[in-house]
């Protein structure tokens, strides 16, 4: 039997008053409660939940408030809310929202203005939970979505453990076990019959394993279709009900809906609440209806339903989405087609083919990155070139340097020959290259290039220009210590980790390069079975959809001078993750003098290592916070990695793109340097992504880069977008207008656990099919840090109209017009190239810096310097000089910085704090619009030199 909650008398505020939803002995409300609360308990310190006990409490509390302050209004009573905490944290663990707890007062409002206004005979007869899951799904799901099962562990445990639980505690008490086992049986007939039509895609046994396996589904099944106050009470009336929600589920999978029991459980509800509505009206007419529908107190809930519409309409405004004044823009960016530019780099998708037979259905997926831009001055002319790395271009042209040819307003390149036949003539046995950098690894003034590469040892080409006068490059990789690596290399970069005027090379590998039988991996050729059913030369994928720690080790490599590399123990040095890194950056985020790194990293937390070892002698200790929400504790989809100074506070802040997509409603991450935490003597990041305006939401985010694209003092984003599409399988060179989205069967198969996902060869075949292709890129611009959102998307005011599947982003002035310009790598088409035009006189000014290092104590490149340019208004701006600048991308060398309006003649002043274990400082009195090249002196702190 249902025990009915209790309603006893009180006092409140001098008055007597009734106090309503007393829980008593037998009520099944208790234990549904304390099971939830363990769910959240254990999903907040154990499962790796995407939210924090913060986030948990906000949305219990302003539940409970809600409900509260709504029962008091209409009905003039007290209420005891345990009601009100169940659904907070059904809708806690239902949904999935980006970063902001405060988003959450979203399907607050609606789940506990349904509870009172949707009602029947002065009772709701829809589940308030299942009607702010499915609302917000509906119409807020740009920044909520459901909760991926994946993070309830990825295996029927915790399933078996919410059905059991349901069974002992709650099912039998509320005597609707009926429409629980129907269901169950409906579900699992209409489940077979969904694998057998999609046989020939997908295994069946992926399928089923995944819809069935699926904490969420559970919840849903054991206790949002058991509500007593929403469900029929007959065995008839749950058995029709079970029958009407499968059938509802299999025709809204047959439009690839992503949350198919909530919308055919509310659909369902709903359409009862109107049965029963337009019975009543039928019986009684329509005056009695009205009375007996709102209790006679129409104008007072009418009245409370547009004091909610207000303050929903009001929050959402001020607090959950602030309304951006009108950018203005200044300048546009004008596309300028590469081969109008001399850049030819034709893609065939050949590489694709290249691939073990065996994996060949998932090949689209492994080779989704890699295509990747790099900026420098290779042959000195003041002017920089451009090197693209195209895994998916045709033969000849994965690696092509492109020699800068350009004059202000008009680009031009002609092609660099390179010495690139070992990678590109026997892939199986050397790999491909996976990335490329340039960096004067010499230090004799010239830049060289690194290429690392998945499935083999990094490529090391020396420049010979200073040597011989002429721009030629050597392959200098045997007997450098490089030619002894085997990595995955797409997160590399070099800095100089033990201050020894000599760049290091750091090189985290996304994959492992072994199988658990010790065998090489390498996707050209896999290993053959040594026993029968022998498949662990498949298990190369992650291990986990939100914690893979099942990728490739950190390769550090000091450089010794001469052309020599010393392998170091990169455990030794505290760098002991193997996530799945796509991004690196190395800078010094602490202002300490020495490198840090930052890892993002896919299908899992990113890795903050703060290097807190001596300036000679590098170590790094790992910063990770208690609870979501806090550094290393992060979303699960880093997809880039950009240090800079986006606040203006002089401190490096990193930005991490990522997807904000139906199922993964994560989205960018700004982390704002908060500078030292004195209590913990390390460097405290906040995540600001959200409340700043920069959260990339509905698109699927890879690389960024970050300069100042006005010149007005504030540093702006350029976001790259897009995924993958069909222009290789569908012979046309383009995508399908009409592609088929695997995003559908991805939600199922991400549902399985990882001795399904791990295995190459139960993935589904990616052939044919498209994952959020051809996305716009975005311009987010900085309207600085008093600014409310304080970035602006203006990509329709700045003309950026195309779409591509872009990987990295590199802003730089390519025509030598003193403003930042962009090239964008493609991974499926050749590079996007965008000329920065000032649409009008904006009297904003800019300096840029060249930089070289003493070579003894600061690296040619003075990679690792920090400068600080000051107005003559007081206003500081600070950047630090670093190899990579974000996913598969090297921006301009020379350090650009808006200056907005000066007074004419006007000087800045610029402080340069050199790299080197010393770290001296110069300070210069530069002139505006020029690009000046500052060498670090032989003397002293403090200097004074106006070129």
């Amino acid at each position: 039997m249902i025990s009915a909650p209790a309603t006893v008398q009180a006092r409140f505020l001098g008055r007597e008053l009734a106090v309503d939803g007393l829980p008593v002995k037998g009520d099944a409300r208790i234990p549904f409660a304390l099971l939830l609360i363990s769910f959240a308990v254990l999903g907040t310190t154990l499962l790796g939940f995407n939210r924090s006990p913060l986030q948990i409490l906000t949305t219990v509390v302003a539940t409970a408030a809600l409900d509260v302050l709504l029962h008091l209004l209409l009905r003039k009573r007290l209420l005891f809310p345990l009601s009100a905490v169940i659904s907070s944290l059904s809708l806690a663990l239902l949904l999935n929202y980006a970063h902001d707890p405060l988003l959450m007062l979203v399907p607050v409002f609606l789940t506990v203005a349904s509870k009172h206004l949707l009602t029947h005979e002065g009772r709701h007869v829809i589940n308030p939970s299942l009607f702010g899951v499915t609302t917000t799904l509906l119409f807020f799901g740009d920044l909520i979505t459901s909760s991926p099962s994946y993070q309830w562990g990825g295996s029927g445990i915790m399933s078996g453990f919410i059905a059991a639980t349901a069974l002992l505690l709650f099912l039998f008490r509320v005597g609707r076990h009926m429409v629980v086992l129907s269901f169950l049986g409906f579900y699992c007939l209409f489940l077979l019959v969904r694998a057998w039509f999609v046989r020939h895609h997908i295994p069946a046994e992926v399928l089923i394993v995944g819809s069935l396996t699926t904490p969420p589904f559970y919840l849903f099944t054991f206790f949002m279709m058991t509500d007593p106050r929403t469900s029929p009470p007959t065995v008839r009336g749950q058995v029709l009900v079970a029958f009407l929600v499968a059938l509802l589920d299999l025709v809204f999978h047959s439009a690839q809906s992503l949350f198919t029991f909530f919308y055919a459980a509310f659909t369902v509800q709903s359409s009862r609440f109107l049965l029963l509505h337009l019975r009543s009206l039928r019986a009684q007419g329509i005056a009695s209806w009205v009375r007996g529908t709102f209790d006679g107190q129409l104008a007072r809930r009418a009245t409370v339903l547009l004091l909610l519409i207000a303050s929903a309409a009001l929050a959402w405004r001020l607090v959950l989405r602030p309304a951006a004044e009108e950018a203005r823009a200044t300048f546009h960016l004008e596309e300028v087609a590469a081969v109008d530019a001399g850049i030819v780099l034709p893609h065939d998708g050949s590489l694709l083919t290249r691939l073990d037979p065996r994996i060949a259905h998932v090949a689209k997926w492994v080779l989704s990155v890699g295509a990747s831009v790099a900026t420098g001055d290779v042959d000195q002319d003041g002017r920089s070139d451009l090197l693209f790395i195209a895994p998916l271009a045709s033969e000849g042209h994965r690696v092509s340097l492109f020699r800068n040819q350009s004059e202000p307003g008009h680009l031009h390149f002609e092609r660099v020959p390179l010495p690139t036949e070992t990678i590109d003539r026997d892939m199986v046995q050397n790999g491909y290259a996976a990335t490329g950098l340039f960096f004067d690894h010499d230090n004799d003034g010239d830049l060289d290039l690194l290429l690392p590469v998945d499935f083999g040892p990094p490529r090391l080409l020396t420049n010979r220009l200073v040597e011989e006068g002429v721009l030629r490059f050597v392959d200098a990789t045997e007997g450098s210590g490089l030619e002894s690596l085997y990595v995955t290399g797409h997160a590399s970069t070099v800095a100089d980790l033990d201050a020894d005027g000599r760049l290091d090379v750091i090189i985290r590998s996304t994959l492992r390069s072994a199988d658990d039988a010790g065998r090489r991996l390498n996707l050209f050729r896999l290993p053959e079975p040594e026993f029968e059913g022998d498949r662990r030369m498949f298990a190369f994928l992650h291990n986990s959809w939100h914690k893979a720690d099942n990728g490739g080790p950190t390769e550090v490599l000091r450089n010794l001078g001469g052309g020599h590399f010393e392998r170091l123990d990169a455990r030794e040095l505290g760098l002991t993750a193997t996530h799945w890194t796509l991004a690196l950056s190395a800078a010094d985020l602490d202002a300490d003098g020495d490198t840090d790194l930052y890892f993002a990293n896919d299908f899992g937390p990113d890795d903050l290592y703060v290097n807190t070892g001596k300036p000679t002698a590098p170590h790094f200790t790992r910063v990770e916070g208690r609870f979501f929400g806090e550094i290393g504790r992060d979303t699960y989809k880093g997809m880039n990695s950009t240090a800079f100074d986006l606040t203006g506070d002089g401190c490096l802040d990193i930005y991490v793109s990522n997807a904000h997509v139906p199922l993964l409603a994560e989205g960018s991450l700004l982390w704002v340097n908060e500078g030292i935490d004195p209590s913990k003597g390390m460097v405290r990041f906040t995540d600001e992504a959200s409340r700043r305006g920069i959260l990339n939401e509905n698109h699927f985010g890879w690389g960024a880069g970050a300069g100042d694209l006005n010149d007005d003092g504030w540093p702006d984003v350029v976001q790259g977008n897009g995924y993958l599409d069909d222009r290789f399988e569908n012979g046309t060179g383009r995508p399908s207008e009409h592609c088929p989205s695997f995003w559908y069967t991805h939600h199922k198969f991400a549902q399985s656990g990882p001795d399904i996902h791990t295995y190459a060869d139960q993935w589904a075949d990616l052939r044919g099919y498209c994952i959020f292709e051809v996305e716009r890129r975005r311009v987010f611009l900085n309207r600085g840090p008093d600014a409310q959102p304080q970035f602006v998307d203006v990509r329709d005011a700045v003309g950026l109209k195309s779409g591509e599947n872009t990987r990295g982003v590199a802003l730089v002035d390519l025509d030598g017009d003193g403003r930042l310009d962009i090239a964008m790598a493609n991974q499926h088409g050749p590079p996007s190239l965008f000329l920065n035009r000032a649409e009008e006189s904006t009297g904003n000014a800019w300096v840029a810096m060249e930089l070289a290092g003493d070579v003894r104590h600061c690296n040619r490149e003075a990679l690792g310097s920090q400068v600080t340019v000051t107005t003559p208004d007081g206003r500081r701006q600070v950047q630090q000089k670093q190899a990579i600048t974000g996913l598969s991308a090297q921006g301009d060398r020379r350090l650009h910085f808006g200056l907005g309006v000066l007074a004419p003649g006007a000087t800045v002043d610029v402080e340069v704090r050199w790299c080197g274990a010393l770290g001296p400082s110069t300070r210069y009195a530069l002139k505006p619009g020029q690009v000046h090249r500052l060498e670090m002196p032989t003397t002293t702190v403090g200097t004074w030199f106006i070129p």
